[in-house]
């Protein structure tokens, strides 16, 4: 599979504020269903996937990103990339070693993009957690299409809450609230390191 994951961690150093700042999402985890079917759209280096494993031991865990379909490098670069040297076989070998770690989830990974590719998901989701378009027409666009492939009694979960309207990434937060108030959707909560949770409404 690869160089080990203390090797690459230190050949391609991921920022330390985002490695922390993954720990500090676990919280919405709550509000999804454990020993149940879920979707990480936008996985990168699987540091979240690995806290997805850890507290919600999934029965059945679909890991999307489009990895080496982007190419042999990601194509952008900064501080997530090392200045995009970092390969994407090397971020998804990375993923699978963080994953192995927990033999009980069956992991099953998509090259790919949601929904593009959402025909490669075999069963209704109890959950699905967004971390991948951070626009708002595409965030929409995920919304709509995560709410026909979770079940009846699902959640959706993603990051990228941010009210700030300056920030690159706001359109997360206009998409999440126009689903929210024009579909059958509440928002379950929002807030803490920038993490929100969505479900079908009781009423």
């Amino acid at each position: 599979m690869g160089d080990s994951l203390e090797v690459t961690s230190l050949r391609y150093p991921h920022p330390q504020g985002e490695i922390n700042r993954a720990a500090n999402r676990h919280w919405i985890l709550s509000h999804a269903k454990k020993n149940g079917i879920g979707a990480e759209v936008g996985v990168f280096r699987g540091h979240y996937s690995e806290i997805i494993c850890r507290d919600l031991s999934p029965r059945i865990l679909y890991l999307i990103d489009p990895w080496e379909k982007l190419g042999e490098f990601f194509g952008w670069g900064g501080a997530y990339t090392a200045n995009n040297t970092l390969p994407t076989k090397v971020a998804l070998d990375e993923t699978q070693a963080r994953v192995a770690k927990f033999p009980q989830v069956e992991v099953r990974v998509i090259q790919g993009s949601f929904p593009e590719d959402k025909s490669q998901i075999k069963e209704p989701l109890d959950w699905i957690y967004l971390d991948a378009g951070h626009q708002f027409e595409r965030t929409r666009w995920e919304l709509m299409e995560a709410a026909k492939a979770i079940a009846p009694d699902g959640v959706i979960m993603g990051d990228d809450w941010i009210a700030d309207r300056n920030h690159e990434h706001h359109g997360v937060f206009r998409a999440v609230n126009w689903f929210v108030k024009n579909s059958e959707f509440e928002i379950v909560s929002a807030g803490i390191a920038a993490q929100w949770c969505i479900r079908r409404s009781a009423a």
